[in-house]
């Protein structure tokens, strides 16, 4: 059998999945094993026979349970303090080298529906062409309530989660930016990932129909379903950002031309604009300074 490193660029370009099949990468960090049990089961029980490896990083806090578990299971030394960032690119980059793709990641406290990769699939095979797949979601609290409806800018795909995100190999130059962004802006890394897309010209194809259940700890989430919002949500800290926010550290680093600016249309209403877009942010976006290409 020939392996997925020898496939010809052409077959790479069209088929739905590599001889070794799919690779998902889920960094951890503190999370219950109930919560990783979750995850990974999730990966297990997905249907069809699609080939799926589930690589698992831990960021500075490895628990010895997975030992057992049917993962690649690697260990950093030490936290990286950039929301999972690092575990990921590193990840990414392991199964890219051991013949893995396409590359699919999924945030230890996220699930995948068991359908996510008959979805993957088909999706690619309507999509040939497609350097980029945007899966769908819908949002949870942390007790697993559902927040009806899809996200104004998920639709547009204007926002795509990194649990949402599948990469094949024309789009693999993207992942290193995981590892090579700033450690502050790992709160919004989906975001600058999604405009990197973007400046590359990479094609983007999605779906809208929901395979991914996103836990949403955020105000906005709470505030959706009429609920008090907890003390530990996680809001991002746009005030740190902007403190913090350097465009020729980010050139520097990554190539990219980079600014932040405001998510909230002129004239709109602030509160409602927000709740539509149900999104993990409450704040401006990243937006590079390229025109965006209409993928």
């Amino acid at each position: 059998m020939t392996s997925a490193s020898n496939v010809s660029q052409t077959d790479a370009c069209s088929a739905v999945i590599g001889t070794r099949g799919a690779a998902v990468i889920t960094p951890y960090y503190k999370e219950s094993l109930a919560v990783l049990e979750r995850c990974h089961r999730s990966c297990q029980e997905q249907k069809g026979d699609w080939p799926l490896r589930h690589v698992m990083v831990a960021d500075g806090h490895p628990r010895p349970e997975l030992a057992g578990w049917n993962v690649d299971h690697i260990v950093l030394p030490q936290a990286h303090g950039d929301n999972g960032n690092t575990p990921r690119c590193l990840g990414a980059i392991s199964a890219i080298n051991q013949g893995y793709w396409p590359i699919l990641f999924l945030d230890a406290d996220n699930w995948f529906q068991p359908w996510h990769l008959n979805t993957v699939m088909a999706l690619r095979q309507r999509h040939p062409k497609a350097d980029v797949l945007a899966m769908g979601r819908e949002c949870a609290l942390p007790d697993g309530t559902v927040i009806r409806g899809v996200p104004e800018e998920d639709l547009a795909h204007r926002h795509i989660d990194t649990s949402c995100y599948v990469f094949y190999p024309s789009a693999f130059r993207v992942l290193s930016l995981w590892g090579m962004m700033p450690p502050y802006l790992g709160p919004i890394c989906d975001r600058f990932i999604r405009e990197a897309i973007n400046d590359y010209g990479l094609v983007l194809a999605g779906t809208h129909l929901p395979s991914v259940v996103f836990t949403a700890h955020y105000s906005w989430a709470y505030q959706a379903l009429g609920r008090p919002v907890p003390d530990d949500v996680h809001d991002v800290d746009w005030s740190l950002l902007r403190a913090k926010f350097n465009p020729s550290e980010i050139h520097r680093r990554t190539g990219l031309q980079s600014s932040l600016s405001s998510s909230v249309p002129i004239g709109a209403d602030v509160t409602t604009t927000m709740t539509q877009q149900g999104s993990s942010i409450s704040g401006p976006i990243l937006s590079t300074l390229h025109t965006p290409q209409d993928l």
